[in-house]
């Protein structure tokens, strides 16, 4: 009998703290229906956004996290719970063709997750997340379709190890794309936030993109952004596939975005 009482004593403490620490996540993150929407790099797949997914939910930003599954001919699938009135709701992006370079189709693939996402569960606004050429396709679709009737508003967006209109060799031929494509970005951006994460693991450059490539971001974007913010990341951490597993760039990000 006293095994049975030390039982239920041990099973409402638990309850206690974990209501008590769902009422602090709750005041600590804003309550909001927008989605965040995670998209991956070059030759990548969502997996590389699950470390900064994981991060957000443990610190009780959010407790859905939905897959949407984009086919190479840009039909989506979406996997998981609706994300309809759901608290600060995630959807993790996976291109099936992850070594895309072409910047009217990854703005197409983009487009897409976001109007199914509209179409499904309703969504009105929309944060995004892009790490590496993530952030090109999430460019692209801006530039493409951020004026397209109908079309859902973004509110934030995140740019982790990106590049802006220069800095980059002149023989790169996909650099070379993007510019001709993003050029005009600076006149059809929205007026989202802007935090621009870049990583230094020393001399200047997360050893992929330098830092002046990712500062030029600013001015790709022109006067558009409602506010803008850029951060480095030093030390061998800030490695350019090591900055979505980077704990500083979890506060940054979670603080951006959901904090009050």
């Amino acid at each position: 009998m006293k095994k049975s009482w030390l039982n239920i004593l041990l099973l409402l403490l638990v309850v206690g703290l974990a209501g008590c620490t769902n009422r602090q996540a709750q005041k600590k993150w804003v309550h909001s229906t927008t989605p965040t929407i995670f998209v991956h790099g070059y030759g990548s797949s969502s997996r590389a956004e699950d470390s900064m997914v994981a991060a957000a939910r443990k610190a009780g930003v959010t407790e859905t996290v939905v897959q949407a599954q984009v086919k190479a001919d840009g039909r989506v699938a979406l996997h998981g719970p609706s994300i309809k009135g759901k608290r600060n709701p995630i959807v993790q992006v996976n291109l099936q063709n992850n070594r895309n370079t072409n910047m009217a189709e990854g703005g197409r693939y983009i487009r897409n997750v976001v109007w199914k996402l509209k179409e499904e569960d309703g969504i009105k606004t929309f944060n995004l997340v892009g790490h590496s050429m993530g952030n090109t396709d999430n460019f692209a679709f801006l530039n493409d379709y951020g004026q397209e009737k109908g079309m859902p508003r973004l509110k934030k967006q995140v740019v982790l190890a990106g590049a802006g209109l220069t800095g980059a060799p002149v023989n790169n031929q996909v650099f070379q794309r993007m510019v001709t494509h993003l050029q005009n970005l600076k006149n059809n951006y929205p007026h989202a936030q802007v935090l621009n994460i870049m990583g230094d693991k020393g001399g200047g450059t997360d050893g992929w993109i330098d830092n002046q490539s990712s500062r030029s971001i600013k001015e790709m974007l022109g006067n558009r952004p409602a506010s803008y913010r850029q951060v480095v990341i030093h030390g061998k951490n800030a490695q350019h596939s090591k900055l979505h597993e980077n704990p500083r760039v979890f506060k940054l990000i979670n603080q951006f975005l959901w904090g009050r």
